[in-house]
């Protein structure tokens, strides 16, 4: 599973998955092209959680509190990080 965060200047992170490099492409071709934005790829769930679990991840610092728990709440979406 590929784990997707989308970081767009002006508006709230977005995440989500691919289940392989194919879907990823898919979904990327359904919305429009590679979004024009930042994005952040994990190719699986565990450099996911490792970099979600990374207190000094510079993406997380500042507002990039809403971009972690966007990736939390992706993580914990399927079912790759508990919720408690």
């Amino acid at each position: 599973m590929i784990y997707v965060l989308e970081l767009p200047e002006g508006a709230d992170p977005r995440a989500w998955f691919a289940f392989d490099a194919e879907d990823l492409q898919r979904k990327m071709d359904a919305q429009g092209g590679v979004p024009d934005c930042e994005l952040r790829l994990w190719q699986d769930e565990m450099s996911a959680i490792l970099a979600f679990e990374n207190d000094a991840e510079p993406a997380w610092q500042g507002v990039g509190w809403k971009a972690r728990l966007a990736l939390r709440d992706q993580l914990v979406a399927t079912d790759a990080l508990s919720d408690s």
